[in-house]
């Protein structure tokens, strides 16, 4: 890929005046400084980044952060209050359902227009047209005007002209959210392809495994300015890490801080050597509110340590911690979640089943172990631990969780290529197989 930046993006700004009432703003005409009748609002704050041919970047953060409005700024449908954007090649976007449509036009109407904005001329939309119309798959609708069109059919529409004008640049703002599941499989492998072509992508999603999925780079904003920017591994972790800690302050009081309780604080200051068997795994990685504490977290198969010896497909593994138990607390579930190299989750269980741990008061000083048994249903390839401990009242909604204790890719395990080559990647679950021969056909002898 080539070094220079095609998005290159410096100390960029975007700030909004707000009046309380319409005529403040005759009067601050007429003021002339000596007084303000607006509050300013920043909806971005001195953000930076570049990104050069082919990498991709995801954009994080909760509603109101000023994502929307960042990718707005570079697309050019809003001119920034101060900084400066540097764009090399021609950008395709999806930033808002059907944003550019013309609700009137037909869907073919609005194909041909969005071709033309975009800057194709008409020999090079009719050479890729029928394309066009073959993944956007909405049928008869295409001579309909686009106001008759569901949601998901706006967006079959938008993405699929998208990524036919051959963009150098592809941005797309949450607007797969409302597609069928089908759909989005769709898209998500046509971004993978484009991506290994040198497509450039921007893609803001609240979907923290699709951002995994499909970025290398994640850019984290919290009110508008940046909070991290780094490997999507780190910073997506981060992120979920402090989703916990305010997930966790909606039921109970964790501290300003939001660090654990004093005293988990004190357990986690004596010295690794004292009790190497029960050493943690790294702080950085680990949140919760402190009353519990997950240790000596481990998983292994007859051959040894999961993480020394290779996996084989079929081989009983077992997960195994301990758990310290540091203040009172009670309807506690033990979960383990396993995730493959693209930070997605396959697999995973917990410890509901086991009433011996939800259905006890546990105290200060109390410690239990949990061990999960399962064969391995995994393909070839990599794979990683995490482990948590809740608090969960609502067992219907899980309205009322805790994070009591949540620890990320504490351990990982290399599952070797099988003989028998699979038919996909996919998690082969244990099942029953019953077949029978319903007809024969005669013999031609």
């Amino acid at each position: 890929m080539s070094s220079e930046p095609v998005i290159s993006v410096r100390h960029l700004s975007k700030h909004y005046l707000i009046y309380e009432r319409p005529h403040h703003r005759l009067m601050q005409m007429f003021a002339r400084g000596r007084r303000q009748y607006y509050r300013e609002f920043r909806a971005l704050s001195d953000v930076s980044f570049e990104l050069c041919r082919g990498e991709t970047l995801g954009i994080i953060g909760r509603n109101g952060a000023g994502k929307s409005t960042l990718l707005q700024l570079i697309c050019g449908t809003l001119s920034p209050s101060s900084g400066e954007i540097v764009l090399r090649g021609r950008i395709a976007a999806l930033l808002e359902l059907g944003a550019g449509f013309n609700p009137d036009f037909t869907g073919r109407e609005n194909v041909l227009m969005n071709a033309m904005i975009m800057g194709f001329r008409p020999h090079e939309i009719a050479a890729c047209y029928d394309d066009i119309l073959a993944f956007a798959d909405i049928g008869a609708f295409i001579d309909q005007p686009v106001k008759t069109y569901s949601s998901g059919m706006y967006v079959r529409l938008a993405f699929s002209v998208a990524i036919h004008v051959a963009p150098d640049i592809l941005i797309v703002d949450e607007a797969l959210a409302v597609g069928d599941a089908l759909f989005q499989a769709k898209c998500t492998s046509r971004m993978k392809r484009m991506m290994d072509d040198g497509v450039t992508l921007l893609f803001i999603s609240h979907d923290i495994s699709a951002v995994k999925a499909l970025c290398r780079q994640v850019l984290w904003l919290e009110q508008g300015r940046l909070r991290a920017y780094g490997p999507t591994v780190d910073i997506s972790n981060a992120y979920i890490h402090d989703w916990v800690t305010q997930a966790n302050r909606l039921h109970i009081d964790i501290g300003p801080s939001g660090g654990p309780a004093a005293e988990a604080a004190e357990a986690d200051a004596e010295p690794a050597e004292a009790a190497p068997a029960e050493a943690g795994p790294a702080e950085h990685n680990r949140s919760g509110t402190g009353q519990v504490r997950l240790r000596a977290i481990n998983w292994y198969t007859p051959a040894g340590d999961a993480e020394q010896h290779p996996v084989n497909f079929g081989d009983r593994l077992t997960i195994e911690a301990t758990v310290e138990v540091y203040a009172p607390c009670d309807k506690l579930i033990v979960n383990y979640h396993i995730k493959d190299r693209h930070a997605q989750y396959v697999l995973g269980n917990h410890s509901y089943e086991c009433p011996a741990i939800y259905g006890r008061e546990w105290k200060p000083g109390d410690r239990f172990r949990v061990r999960f048994s399962l064969k391995v249903p995994l393909c070839h390839g990599n794979y990683y631990l995490t482990m948590l401990v809740t608090s969960i009242s609502d067992l219907k909604t899980y309205s009322d969780a805790v994070f009591l204790d949540l620890v990320e890719d504490v351990a990982v395990m290399h599952v070797t290529a099988r003989e028998r080559f699979p038919l996909s990647d996919l998690v082969e679950a244990e099942h029953e197989l019953e077949t029978a021969v319903l007809e024969s056909a005669p013999s031609l002898g």
